[in-house]
């Protein structure tokens, strides 16, 4: 069958062992074994002559048999952050506190004294023996002359005494409002802080990475998620430095296209956020098929160790989260956003939160009479009754990632009962109710590796607590659709990514298997063979 426009390709892929287009039920059809291409878009679909037979003079790229699809969307990843922490002293391979203690001592010996011991975040105290944090006086008997920075996902941060010290904290310090120092049995500082307030002016100590860093890292970024087929991302929460590093480097690389959101900072009063928000209009007047900003992002609770529920915690009776704004704030914010026409994505893990954040949603809504449509929570993970229906009749969007239950499912049974765990990121109900559903990874906090998310959605498997929640699978058809044609609903791109047609993009990528068709078992070791974005094969294996 072939499906053509008015324009000639000015090159053509052939040869594929099918193509599954997204513009229907996922399937794989073999009857379209070609693309056209031209100007970066598709011009045409068909099988091998029909297509050659369109190229005129045009180059011919043999696809070598491979299964094509579109370029997968990661619709919830810090980009940035994940290329950032390859550079720091990676921790996700140590199983053990000394493992960990051992390689952080490798990189003090490497460093100059009294300068700081970067940790990458990507790690998990579930997957150490002890099963816990490392401590202040753990990481003390290997860096006496260096303070260190140990994150953990993007909630929790570990030091030792001496960044304890720098930052200001003591045994007698108050916990700020929204975080914690968290403390021993016998009051005793653990060097664990735990959500953004607690670790803000342990922060604000850091050294800053410099312009050629950030764009060094996004090159490197680039480069390893195309092998893994991504081919476009939504980075939820930079600064001014941070968009201005991608202004520079993506437009210029062609090979990986980024959806920006500004992060609002909690500490700001209520009269400088207004004005900053009003300021961040004239600093993003830019935008195109590669690079745009997406709109706001909003942390509304914190995550395993602090998300805002109704009931309190398995491991705290005395403990149910808490807000990081209040009703009114959280509404003031949504209006203002709203009527300068920008979206806004919620961070939003426990259901008391969901409650927030749908009311001031309802809220917007009553008072506008245009609906919430555009905007978007991101994780969901624990929606109480009616908030799926709720959600959809607001129009709102949803980033959904496995991957935060793979590699959280430990701390979630711990923090927040067995059941609680093995509902969080309910999928299925999601997709049943219409809601449009975009996939991703949260990387950092998780791997970015998309095939390992889209068998944990189909099997609800976790790194160490087994199958979780079985009734919340959805199928990797589904799945497909959600990291693809989902994602770039979530993302207001759909008419240029996610799907395979002509006019649309030419994002696509070649794998080794069809991942409709194998075993789910097989599926996370799906090998990317290549990735074309633009028109542009950008990686081959």
């Amino acid at each position: 069958m072939l499906y053509t426009s008015h324009r000639g390709p000015d090159k053509v892929f052939v040869n594929a062992a099918g193509i599954i287009a997204m513009t229907g039920k996922p399937s794989l059809n073999r009857g379209i074994t070609a693309i056209a291409v031209h100007d970066g878009r598709i011009a045409a679909l068909g099988d091998d002559d029909a297509m050659r037979a369109l190229a005129g003079s045009a180059p011919v790229i043999d696809l070598e048999g491979a299964v094509v699809m579109p370029g997968l969307v990661d619709s919830h990843n810090h980009f940035l952050s994940t290329a950032m922490g390859w550079e720091r002293v990676q921790l996700a391979h140590t199983r053990s506190i000394d493992e960990l203690v051992a390689a952080v001592e490798v990189r003090a010996r490497e460093t100059p004294p009294g300068e700081w011991v970067l940790c990458s975040s990507r790690w998990h105290e579930t997957n150490l023996a002890e099963g816990r944090m490392p401590t202040a006086e753990e990481l003390d008997r290997v860096t006496p002359n260096h303070p260190v920075h140990l994150p953990r996902g993007g909630h929790v941060v570990v030091t030792n005494s001496r960044g304890l010290a720098l930052a200001g904290i003591a045994h007698g310090t108050s916990d700020p409002p929204g975080g914690e120092y968290v403390r021993d049995a016998s009051g005793k500082l653990t060097g664990m802080l735990l959500e953004r307030p607690a670790f803000a002016a342990l922060n604000r100590l850091l050294p800053q990475p410099d312009d050629e860093d950030r764009r060094r890292a996004l090159r490197a970024g680039i480069a390893a998620y195309n092998r893994a087929g991504i081919t476009t991302v939504r980075d939820p929460g930079l600064n001014a430095t941070e968009i201005k590093a991608y202004r520079a480097v993506l437009p210029e690389a062609r090979s990986l296209r980024a959806s920006l959101m500004w992060r609002i900072e909690m500490r700001m009063a209520p009269e400088e956020r207004r004005a900053w928000i009003d300021d961040r209009a004239g600093l993003s007047e830019f935008g195109d098929d590669w690079l745009d900003v997406w709109g706001l992002k909003i942390g509304l609770d914190g995550g395993v160790e602090g998300g805002y529920f109704r009931d309190p915690y398995a491991n705290n009776a005395e403990f149910r989260g808490f807000p990081f704004y209040s009703k009114e704030d959280l509404h003031a914010i949504l209006e203002q956003a709203h009527g300068l026409g920008w979206r806004v994505g919620v961070h939003v893990v426990g259901d008391a939160a969901m409650d927030m954040v749908l009311e001031a949603f309802e809220r917007l809504d009553a008072s506008t009479g245009a609906g919430a449509g555009g905007h978007a929570l991101e994780h969901a993970f624990s929606p109480a009754a009616n908030a799926v229906e709720r959600t959809r009749d607001l129009g709102l969007g949803v980033t959904l990632q496995h991957a935060l239950v793979y590699s959280l499912a430990g701390n979630m049974r711990t923090y927040w009962g067995d059941q609680r765990a093995a509902d969080c990121t309910p999928a299925r109900a999601w997709l049943d109710s219409k809601v449009v559903v975009g996939a991703g990874t949260d990387s950092p906090v998780t791997n970015y590796d998309p095939w390992q998310n889209i068998y944990g959605f189909a099997t609800r498997d976790t790194d160490v607590a087994g199958v979780l929640g079985p009734e919340h699978r959805i199928s990797v058809a589904e799945t497909l659709q959600a990291y693809t044609v989902g994602s770039a609903t979530v993302l207001r791109m759909d008419d240029t990514i996610g799907s395979l047609a002509p006019g649309k993009a030419a994002d696509f990528i070649g794998l080794d298997r069809d991942p409709l068709s194998v075993p789910v078992s097989e599926v996370r070791h799906t090998a990317v063979k290549r990735t074309i974005v633009g028109g542009e094969q950008v990686f081959e294996a």
